[in-house]
C-alpha cells in the first residue's frame, strides 16, 4: 500500500504557496515545497488504494482548503490542483502519479504584535486540523461551508455560508424546523454591542439594500425600506404596522461578519470534539 500521498498544487501568486510552506505544517493537513514545486499532504488521502482516488478525494477537499486559506489570507487567489501526485513505494523510494490536471500581495494586519500573530497562527491551524480530522466525506458542514466561504466574494457564497452553519447549528439543539429556527450565539454576532445578525440577512437578501445586481432576492420579492434620516439606519416594513430597523452591511463588511461566524463554529465544533473525548 502506498502512502504519504503529495498532492500537487498551484496559484496565481506562488507567494501564498510559500508561505502556507511556512504556516501549514500540520501532521492532519501539511504545504510542502519539492523541487520548486509544491504540494498538499492531508490525512484523509492516507489509506486509499491508487492515485486516481487520492486525485477524486482532492477534488471533494480542495475548495474547503481555499475558503481555510482565505480565513488566514483574505486576498490569496484560488489554490487548484496540478497533474502531479507524490507517493512513499514503501521501498524507500518516491513515486510518482500523473493525471490531467483539473482546470495580488498578502493583506497582513499592521500594528500586531508578534504574539498576537503566533496567537493568530496557532488558532488558524487549530481550525485546519479540526476540519481535517473530521470523520465522513465531502458533504459534511464543515467542508460545505468552508466551500461556500471559499468561493468568490458575492452575497450568494456569504448567505450559503451562513445557512450551513444556521443549519447546523440549530440541528446541534435539536432544531430542524426551519421556521422555528433560533438566531446563532451573540457572540459570534454582537460587534460593537449590536447583533448584527439580521443586518446581514436583510443587506444578502433585499434588492432595495444591497442593490438589483446583486441582491440573492429580486426587487419584486424584495420588502421595500426607508431611510431614517441623519442615521445610517433603514426601516423594512414588517407586516401593517411592524418596522424593523436594519443597520445596512457592506458586501466587504458581510465577509467579515461571515468569517467571524464561521471561525467560531469552527471553535465551537473543537470544543464539542474535546468534550465527546473526555
Amino acid at each position: 500500500m502506498f502512502s504519504n500521498y503529495r498532492v500537487g498544487i498551484t496559484c496565481a501568486n506562488p507567494t501564498i504557496l510559500q508561505v502556507l510552506v511556512v504556516l501549514l505544517q500540520d501532521s492532519e493537513c501539511k504545504i510542502t515545497e519539492e523541487n520548486s514545486e509544491y504540494f498538499w499532504s492531508f490525512s484523509l488521502f492516507e489509506g486509499l488504494p491508487t492515485g486516481v482516488e487520492v486525485a477524486r478525494r482532492a477534488n471533494e477537499y480542495l475548495p474547503a482548503l481555499n475558503g481555510l486559506v482565505k480565513l488566514r489570507l483574505p486576498d490569496a487567489p484560488k489554490i487548484t490542483r496540478t497533474s502531479k501526485i507524490l507517493y512513499d513505494n514503501g521501498a524507500g523510494g518516491t513515486g510518482m502519479y500523473w493525471e490531467g490536471a483539473i482546470g495580488l500581495p498578502i493583506r497582513y494586519s499592521i500594528g500586531i504584535s508578534e504574539e498576537e500573530q503566533e496567537q493568530r497562527q496557532q488558532r488558524w491551524v487549530a481550525l485546519v486540523r479540526s476540519w481535517a480530522k473530521q470523520e465522513g466525506n465531502a458533504s459534511t458542514a464543515f467542508t460545505n461551508a468552508l466551500t461556500h466561504y471559499g468561493d468568490e466574494v458575492s452575497w450568494n457564497s456569504l448567505f450559503n455560508t451562513y445557512e450551513v452553519i444556521r443549519e447546523d447549528y440549530n440541528k446541534s439543539k435539536g432544531i430542524t424546523n426551519k421556521r422555528n429556527y433560533e438566531l446563532l450565539p451573540d457572540e459570534w454576532t454582537t460587534i460593537n454591542d449590536r447583533n448584527r445578525e439580521k443586518d446581514f440577512t436583510e443587506s444578502a437578501n433585499n434588492a432595495y439594500i444591497s442593490g438589483v445586481s446583486f441582491a440573492r432576492h429580486s426587487l419584486e420579492t424584495s420588502e421595500k425600506v426607508e431611510k431614517v434620516e441623519g442615521t445610517p439606519y433603514v426601516e423594512i416594513a414588517k407586516g401593517s404596522n411592524n418596522k424593523e430597523r436594519i443597520l445596512p452591511m457592506t458586501l466587504w463588511e458581510a465577509k467579515d461578519f461571515i468569517s467571524r461566524i464561521l471561525s467560531n463554529w469552527i471553535a465551537s465544533k473543537q470544543t464539542s470534539q474535546v468534550s465527546e473525548h473526555e
